[in-house]
């Protein structure tokens, strides 16, 4: 993987997105990198860039956790504060609101786009898993 200098074209966002329970991660050129992985301040990024940022590449972002939301039905990650237990659902959940809370007209713009997604959760249905159907089609905001 390529690297990135920290002062590349950015648009602000910094997150905990490399599973840090700081700000590990910053935006540039639309994609996000640890800020973790450079040998010094200020130097060179060599992980990241694979990520869209929810804040200026708000659709692709979108794109990316609808994805994994129609193809996950649960899992779990262990952190520094014991760890959590996510689903194909919550996965959305948490993306849409991430994506609202940073670019609201593009997160609307962006689910516009997309229409309907279908995220799983452990259930009933066939394979152990049921779905819950998003429709956002014709809506507004």
């Amino acid at each position: 993987m390529s690297n990135k200098t920290q002062g590349s074209a950015v648009c602000g966002y910094e997150g905990r997105d490399f599973g840090a329970s700081y700000i590990d991660s910053c935006c540039i050129d639309g994609y996000l990198w640890d800020l973790d992985s450079c040998d010094e301040p200020g130097g060179p990024l060599f992980d990241g860039g694979d990520m869209p940022c929810p804040k200026c590449n708000t659709l692709e972002y979108l794109e990316r956790a609808k994805e994994e939301a129609e193809s996950c039905v649960s899992g779990s990650v262990a952190d520094s504060s014991g760890g959590f237990a996510y689903t194909g659902e919550s996965i959305w959940l948490a993306s849409v609101k991430k994506a609202e809370s940073l670019n609201q007209d593009a997160a609307a713009a962006a689910l516009q786009k997309m229409g309907v997604v279908e995220t799983l959760f452990p259930g009933g249905g066939p394979g152990g898993c049921a779905v819950q159907r998003y429709i956002y089609c014709g809506e507004s905001k």
